[in-house]
């Protein structure tokens, strides 16, 4: 991967983690850059594929980036064992 791929994809799963965390809303972050995510904009936590949400852990992982792994984490274990009950 070019290190120009690698700024796209970290600023796709930071734009992620900003929207999913709540951070910021979908609306400030088209404001602030224009909104590349790796899930439709306003989908609801519950509409995102668990793949999804394992992409977003394991960049964060790479970048040794711990504690916004373990939010995403915690996101997507309440939805999917909300929906696995």
């Amino acid at each position: 991967m070019e290190a120009e791929d690698s700024i796209i994809y970290s600023d796709i799963y930071r734009n992620a983690y900003f929207v999913l965390t709540g951070v910021l809303s979908v609306d400030d972050l088209i404001e602030y850059n224009g909104c590349v995510l790796p899930f439709e904009p306003y989908s609801t936590n519950e509409e995102i594929k668990e793949d999804i949400y394992n992409d977003i852990i394991n960049h964060f992982i790479k970048t040794e980036e711990y504690e916004k792994c373990g939010d995403i984490k915690k996101i997507k274990d309440s939805v999917y064992n909300k929906i696995n009950s």
